[in-house]
């Protein structure tokens, strides 16, 4: 399901597109439930805000980005750097960017430049 979403996604076809991710959302909470965080489970929540995202719907894709984010620190920790952490600060900045909310998209950008600094 997740990646017919994806492609539905680009497809532009946003409706099935999330129909498609929320049913690999459900299916991935199943298997590895809500009480333990999966890199799986964060790149749903991605996914997810990547679709509301392209609909221009940047409220929607704010929360499903900082869910990813909060599911990535909360696989990978804080302690050491991650890329996927850093990408998900550049998505979070991207929403803002595309909001106008320009001081907030940088403070994003800030973010995942020093982690993919860290990374590399």
């Amino acid at each position: 399901y997740g990646k017919i979403g994806d492609v539905t996604n680009s497809m532009g076809k946003y409706p099935e597109a999330l129909a498609g991710l929320r049913k690999c959302r459900d299916m991935l909470l199943a298997v590895y439930g809500t009480e333990n965080p999966h890199p799986l489970v964060a790149t749903n929540y991605s996914s997810i805000g990547k679709v509301y995202y392209n609909m221009g719907k940047y409220s929607e894709a704010l929360a499903e980005y900082k869910s990813c984010l909060n599911m990535d620190l909360a696989v990978y920790g804080t302690e050491r750097p991650h890329p996927d952490v850093a990408t998900s600060y550049n998505n979070i900045g991207n929403v803002y960017n595309s909001m106008g909310k320009y001081p907030e998209a940088l403070v994003e950008y800030k973010k995942s430049l020093n982690m993919d600094l860290a990374v590399y």
